[in-house]
This record gives C-alpha cells, sequence and structure tokens, in this order.
C-alpha cells in the first residue's frame, strides 16, 4: 500500500468517526433513551472501520517503518541467498558486484548433498576434507550425506564442491546428488529491494536480510500488539466518540469553567 492509499484509508476512518459523532449530536432529536443505541452504532461502526480500514494501514507499518529506517541508517544490510552450482556462480558475482550499492560479495559456505556412508567414512571425510582441498578452512559432516564446507573469502566454492566429489567417488564411490552456495550480498540499506528483486528475477532464492534496519523492523514486529486488539480499540474509540457527541454540550459547559476559573473570571 503506497503513501496516498494510507491517507485515504485514514480520511475515511475519521470520516466514519464523524458520522458516529452526528449520530450521537442527534440524541435531542431521538431522545436519551436511545443511548444504548448510539453506543452499540458506535461500537460497531468502529470495530467494522477497524477492521476494513485501519487493519491494512497497521499491517504496512512495519513496511513504512522499513523505508524511514532504510533512508536513516548507516552501514549496510546482508542479503543472503543460495546458488545452485549449475548457475555460474564467479559470473553471478561479478554482475552483482557490479549492482548499485552493492558493497561486497562472498560465499559465505557450501553445502553438498551425497549418497548416505558410514560412521567411519565420515571420519575420514573429516580427517581429509582440508587436504583435498586447501582452500577449505573448516566443514561439517553428517552420515545422510550432507557436508557443509566453508571456504576461504575470493574463492571460488565450485572447485571446492568439484575437488570432494571427485575424491568421494573415487576413494568411496559416493556419488554427488546437488551442491549449493550460500552466497552474501552486502549492501547499502536504500538498495536491499533492487538488489532482492535482481536475484528473484534470476529465479534464485533469497533467504533472508539482515542488518541494521532489519533489525529494528524485526524489534519493531515483536512490540506492536496483536491486530485484534487494535479492532477491539477502534470499537471503544467508536463508542466514546458517538457518548462524546451525546454529551458534547455538558463536556464544553465543563471545559469552559475550568478556563474561567483559570482565567480568575
Amino acid at each position: 500500500m503506497d503513501v496516498l492509499g494510507v491517507t485515504v484509508m485514514l480520511a475515511l476512518f475519521i470520516l466514519l468517526l464523524a458520522f458516529i459523532f452526528s449520530t450521537g449530536l442527534m440524541t435531542p432529536i431521538i431522545g436519551k433513551k436511545n443511548l444504548l443505541f448510539v453506543v452499540f452504532i458506535g461500537f460497531i461502526a468502529g470495530t467494522v472501520g477497524g477492521a476494513f480500514l485501519i487493519s491494512p494501514v497497521y499491517d504496512e507499518i512495519p513496511e513504512i517503518a522499513r523505508g524511514v529506517y532504510i533512508s536513516t541508517e548507516g552501514g549496510t544490510e546482508n542479503v543472503t541467498a543460495d546458488v545452485s552450482t549449475a548457475t555460474d556462480i564467479m559470473k553471478l558475482t561479478e554482475e552483482l558486484a557490479a549492482q548499485e550499492g552493492v558493497v561486497d560479495v562472498h560465499s559465505e559456505g557450501v553445502v553438498i548433498r551425497t549418497d548416505r556412508f558410514s560412521e567411519n567414512r565420515k571420519r575420514i571425510i573429516e580427517e581429509k576434507v582440508s587436504i583435498i582441498d586447501s582452500n577449505i578452512t573448516s566443514g561439517k559432516v553428517y552420515t545422510n550425506g550432507t557436508i557443509i564446507l566453508q571456504v576461504k573469502k575470493g574463492y571460488n566454492p565450485v572447485n571446492a564442491i568439484e575437488n570432494l566429489a571427485e575424491w568421494l567417488m573415487y576413494t568411496g564411490g559416493i556419488k554427488t546428488r546437488y551442491s549449493t552456495v550460500h552466497l552474501v550480498v552486502e549492501v547499502k540499506p536504500q538498495n536491499v529491494d533492487s538488489v532482492v528483486s535482481y536475484l528473484q528475477a534470476r529465479e534464485i532464492v533469497v533467504t533472508g536480510v539482515k542488518g541494521p534496519a532489519e533489525e529494528k523492523v524485526a524489534a519493531l514486529k515483536r512490540s506492536l500488539p496483536d491486530k485484534s486488539n487494535i479492532v477491539l480499540f477502534c470499537g471503544v474509540l467508536g463508542m466514546l466518540t458517538g457518548l462524546a457527541g451525546v454529551f458534547i454540550d455538558s463536556i464544553l459547559g465543563f471545559v469552559r469553567g475550568i478556563y474561567q476559573r483559570y482565567r480568575g473570571v
């Protein structure tokens, strides 16, 4: 929802409150016996307005706040994506680095899925993995065939995958079924959306966005009350608006009396 849509929704809700208030003003005509009717109408109308006018705006609060944080926050955000090794990783890295606002692109990990293997084979892989390719800095190996590797920054992770896959086949007949590279794109906050759109257009799975702005948005989401409470609050606000219309003369008289006492009249 854009700014115009939010403005229209809020304006319509204010008009609804004005209608409720005018209903309360009609009590000299309909009689104060119908006070409960005014309260009922105010609560129902406020609830409906909360559900259909305020709730959509409420849903947009995190996104609105995100826009504000992005425009004011310094530092960078990290966009993470899982990229199949069928993609030319180095070419993709170069293309991403050329995107506006991108500060750095690097691979943070490699996930390889192979045939299952024994506990003994697991220990052998753990011992040999850094020897197979000296650019592999660490690795986690699981007997279900999942191998997670960390490689040196700037090194082509596909080379590590190919070296390990070849060694696994020759030494144990273990076939590599698929592999992915966990790519991290460090980008300026105002360019996050364009980088995410670029990746999605390439059918690359974006796994998350992390950074100061996103952390503040997450904290805001946790602090916001439940939407049902907002709808209930709108209903109570509508009820109070109706009562204000009923007792407007008394309210104005009370305020006028306070003002006169303050002025010493």
